[in-house]
């Protein structure tokens, strides 16, 4: 059995952060209810399908007008039976909808209720719209991203708010569930993107300080560190941190020169003369392809890899031996990553369509009929 079979959850949140959350509470076993606005439901339905795809899977979708008096009597029958509540407005929203934490506790003393938001529920911040870039900005990790030397640059791929926050909500959601089982009471949750941001940036900050506030280039300037481009145009991830690992590459190089210079014979020298070093890093690697690379290196005990595409994945050895990429409707979706000696997560089922559940969670409700117009 899973950790969280038996537990209900109830998703009020759409796009990233609160699905997210849910769908891993979701692969560990909970029954994960997506409430949807009709006509169209997550907005992400349409913006980006493959994403809806990605991170509403293993869920049942539920499709209500909250402003339908039956409606609201559905939901409120629903969080009666349910043990967490995930919702994503801005501040003051859930209360005007008539479910704000303060209502539903009258009902469910038991529940844990989860509010996920840019800022908090409380500042001067608080009520203000936001995406990812807006929080990065405001817990300073954007002033460290990007080309050592440029501006501060949004573009890491993935979008670092949502999902850290998605993990810190989920980890404090399955923390109150435990604590219940000892006090019988529920928690509420307030779960900023911003605070969770600026504790992912503790250590930076921490080294910040410690290193004398150095301005950005000498901050995150890297030697013998970072994507490098191959003769074929691939690139390869060079990480030589340790110095065993730079005199290792000085001697696959035949340059022992560089490893017995001075500057170089540490990580913080090295990094001071990042421009340089790296400089002539290029020239070597733009000498052979990729894969040539990628052996030498790894006979040598260099720290490399390959910079994958997405289109390269499913070749990568490593990748495919975890078997965590799975294919629905031509949609790769990523299975819960964290391997357990004796748990074993969800299977991967597809994302619901909209309102799919309606009959049978209002059957489990006790109603005889469709008494929602959707």
């Amino acid at each position: 059995m899973l950790p969280l079979a038996g537990i209900k959850v109830i998703e009020l949140a759409n796009l990233l952060p609160g699905p997210f959350c849910t769908l891993i509470l979701a692969d560990l076993g909970a029954e994960v209810i997506k409430i949807e606005r009709p006509p169209l439901g997550d907005p992400l339905r349409e913006i980006m399908p493959g994403a809806f795809a990605s991170i509403n899977r293993n869920k049942k979708s539920l499709c209500l007008d909250l402003k339908d008096d039956k409606a609201k009597e559905v939901l409120t029958n629903l969080i009666k039976q349910s043990d967490a509540l995930v919702e994503g407005f801005r501040p003051g929203v859930a209360d005007k909808l008539g479910f704000g934490y303060e209502k539903v506790r009258v009902f469910n003393e038991r529940i844990t209720y989860c509010s996920i938001s840019g800022y908090g529920q409380s500042g001067p911040y608080a009520s203000l719209p936001g995406h990812d870039v807006n929080y990065l900005g405001v817990s300073g990790v954007l002033s460290i991203s990007g080309d050592p030397q440029g501006p501060p640059a949004p573009w890491g791929g993935v979008q670092v708010a949502d999902l850290c926050t998605s993990m810190y909500a989920a980890l404090s959601i399955t923390a109150s569930l435990l604590a219940r089982e000892k006090s019988g009471q529920g928690d509420y949750l307030d779960v900023s993107m911003t605070d969770c941001l600026l504790a992912w940036a503790g250590p930076r900050l921490g080294e910040y300080f410690g290193r004398g506030k150095p301005v950005k280039e000498k901050f995150m300037s890297r030697g013998a560190y970072g994507a490098f481009q191959a003769k074929d145009g691939k690139y390869l991830a060079l990480a030589c941190v340790e110095d065993i690992f730079w005199k290792n590459l000085c001697r696959l190089l035949g340059r022992e020169d560089l490893a017995q210079k001075k500057e170089y014979q540490n990580w913080s020298g090295r990094n001071a003369r990042a421009d340089e070093i790296n400089s002539i890093l290029s020239k070597y690697f733009l000498e052979k392809d990729r894969a040539e690379w990628m052996t030498l290196l790894k006979n040598a005990d260099i720290p490399c890899s390959p910079v994958n595409s997405f289109e390269e994945l499913n070749h990568d050895p490593q990748i495919s031996s975890k078997d965590l990429i799975h294919y629905r409707n031509n949609i790769p979706l990523v299975a819960f990553p964290v391997k357990f000696a004796k748990i074993k997560p969800e299977k991967i089922k597809t994302a619901p369509k909209l309102g799919e559940h309606n009959p049978e969670i209002l059957a489990d409700l006790g109603y005889k009929q469709n008494i929602l117009q959707i």
